[in-house]
């Protein structure tokens, strides 16, 4: 995965193409990366034209889109039914978790909050089972919590998130990282009990 850097945004859109591509030329395969600037200051969304610039490198297999905007994901999507229907494109967009539905496939950082049900999610989705609606619409209400403003506090949420399952044994974040309030521990027990109601 190439990730966004301040090197590569130095370039105009061409010279971010042609860079890839070089990339592309020395890889068997790789994934793109569009990160808005809300995750990381060296965050870049390109131009519909320059996604398809990319897509059209044959060593890149798909693309992980971030901008948590369902309309640039769907311009994504129609781009590659119309060109290429094997390119991923993979949903970072945790506030649209349902994009699945759409077409993507997803990258989100809100799968590491609930792996297995995720997965569960995934399969009945699969099969078709309606129970799929109800799962999908909990874990975006996590989604919608968690990555709210400021987006970076999501670091602090998904803190509590593993100490409440047992999975780490303090809510600490690295400095600087914003921090949530304490009354979303709350909440979040709320979530994580209905959570395994479902699944």
């Amino acid at each position: 995965m190439v990730f966004p850097s301040y090197g590569l945004n130095e370039l105009d859109e061409n010279g971010w193409v042609a860079a890839l591509t070089a990339i592309g030329a020395r890889l068997d395969r790789f994934i793109g990366f569009e990160l808005w600037t809300m995750f990381v200051p060296c965050g870049r969304i390109v131009s519909l034209a320059a996604y398809g610039a990319l897509m059209a490198i044959p060593q890149c297999i798909g693309a992980k889109h971030s901008s948590l905007s369902r309309t640039l994901e769907w311009e994504r999507l129609a781009l590659r039914d119309e060109h290429r229907l094997e390119f991923m494109v993979l949903t970072g967009n945790d506030l649209a978790i349902d994009m699945v539905m759409y077409g993507s496939d997803y990258l989100l950082g809100l799968s590491t909050f609930a792996p297995a049900e995720f997965a569960a999610r995934d399969r009945m989705w699969a099969a078709g089972d309606a129970r799929f609606y109800e799962l999908n619409d909990l874990l975006q209400y996590l989604g919608a919590f968690t990555f709210r403003d400021p987006v970076p506090g999501y670091r602090h949420n998904a803190a509590m998130w593993f100490e409440l399952r047992g999975w780490s044994t303090s809510d600490v974040t690295p400095s600087g990282a914003p921090r949530r309030p304490e009354s979303d521990r709350a909440v979040l027990a709320t979530i994580l009990e209905r959570l395994r109601g479902l699944t």
